[in-house]
């Protein structure tokens, strides 16, 4: 489930039907990564800022995933 201020990203079946038009190709919809500012109340559409951009997009939920985190891998630390 997402929360507010994941990082996500398109997945790549959104990408590919964002990218698959007649309209030459101003920009490569697999790059694009954003915060989540909100979910709607049913749980349907995300509020996504996307990187660069100054307005908030609805999109489909299922268009989006969580984007992994950089750095380190998570792993359980026991004592």
């Amino acid at each position: 489930m997402f929360r507010r201020g994941d990082r996500v990203k398109l997945t790549a079946r959104a990408a590919a039907a964002f990218n698959n038009n007649k309209r030459p190709i101003m920009f490569d919809w697999t790059a694009r990564r954003g915060v989540v500012e909100r979910i709607t109340t049913n749980k349907v559409n995300v509020v996504v800022l996307w990187d660069g951009r100054k307005s908030m997009e609805v999109v489909p939920i299922r268009s989006v995933e969580l984007e992994p985190e950089l750095g380190l891998p998570q792993t359980e630390h026991r004592l």
